[in-house]
């Protein structure tokens, strides 16, 4: 019953120890400072921890959720799209960003495990389009998810618009002293979207 729970409070763990986090840590800001911040900060093993339940979480949710689905290439297409979305999590568990300051991003200026840390999100970001449409497309398929389409979409995109609007934004410098609540912003209703898909696999379908 605990391991079935875990996939539902993943999320909300997550988002509850890096709010703690964000306040306890010496010279930390929630406005200023971006999640993987906290992963090199006094607290950064809790952080990477924490990135490791959420991928755990993640790929349990996609497991669960392929159970409930027979068409075969549906089942490939959720298996991928949690793993790569898992293996990026722990992947930021362990290569962690650098200490950047209020500085417009400049790859030239990224230690090497910083310039992986970057790339793999940028490479993410190109990937979401390809992701959300297919997870809609498979939802849409199964009457136990079908409510949740136009949520996936709107959160999807929504999350995907507001992280090249915060790259660009880093790039050329604009308001830098705000990249951190507006990370978290972007953040949020994906969090949601795990709890709902959650709760939707939970349920009991007639």
């Amino acid at each position: 019953m605990a391991l079935g729970l875990f996939p539902l409070f993943s999320p909300m763990v997550f988002a509850i120890v890096v709010l703690i986090l964000g306040f306890i840590t010496p010279g930390y800001s929630h406005v200023n400072y971006t999640i993987s911040r906290l992963a090199i900060e006094q607290y950064g093993w809790i952080q990477s921890i924490n990135f490791i339940q959420l991928a755990i979480g993640l790929y349990f949710t996609g497991t669960w959720l392929t159970n409930l689905i027979h068409d075969g290439t549906s089942v490939k297409v959720i298996k991928t799209i949690f793993m790569i979305c898992a293996l990026f999590l722990v992947i930021a568990a362990f290569v962690p960003t650098d200490p950047i300051e209020n500085v417009p991003l400049d790859f030239t200026l990224l230690s090497p495990t910083g310039l992986v840390h970057v790339s793999l999100v940028v490479i993410f970001l190109m990937l979401s389009p390809l992701g959300i449409v297919e997870l809609t497309r498979v939802l849409g398929k199964e009457t136990r998810f079908a409510r949740l389409v136009p949520y996936t979409l709107i959160a999807g995109f929504t999350a995907l618009t507001g992280s090249i609007v915060w790259f660009a934004f880093y790039f050329l410098g604009i308001y830098l002293e705000y990249r951190g609540i507006f990370q978290k912003a972007i953040a949020i209703p994906v969090l949601i979207w795990l709890i709902l898909i959650n709760l939707a696999i939970m349920k009991p379908h007639k």
